[in-house]
């Protein structure tokens, strides 16, 4: 049976989005005090880069026939992500680089993006006008 996401549903995805990623930025901004950003545009951002990369991901995963794994789809995210925090990191903390630890917040960051995916999903099935089915 096909389903997929209706335009609400990508809101509310992104609502779950933007609230945990600002919710980061406030854990990073304790981590490295340098930044003046605003954890709210950090977050912002962070969204951003993350539904631009998500729907990338999910052409490549569609060219590579593992869009219906997610196994498949969660693996090749993993890359993705730690790149996606490392260029957040870069953007809003780079004045304090440091790789160890930057490499050590992209791999938090990646954790907590996958455990932002739980409530994210649930949001777009099970808030009314999240998704389509036929």
């Amino acid at each position: 049976m096909p389903v997929g996401p209706a335009p609400l549903g990508l809101a509310y995805f992104a609502a779950v989005k933007l609230v945990g990623y600002t919710a980061a930025a406030s854990f990073i901004r304790r981590r490295i005090p340098g930044s003046s950003a605003s954890p709210w545009l950090v977050g912002g951002v962070r969204t951003v880069i993350g539904l631009a990369a998500g729907i990338g991901a999910a052409y490549v995963a569609s060219e590579l026939g593992i869009l219906r794994s997610e196994v498949g789809f969660y693996t090749l995210l993993a890359p993705i992500r730690i790149c996606e925090w490392l260029i957040l990191l870069g953007l809003f903390f780079r004045r304090d680089w440091d790789w160890p630890r930057s490499l050590k917040l992209a791999a938090l960051g990646t954790v907590w993006s996958y455990i932002l995916d739980i409530p994210a999903i649930m949001a777009v099935f099970v808030i009314p006008g999240g998704a389509w089915i036929c």
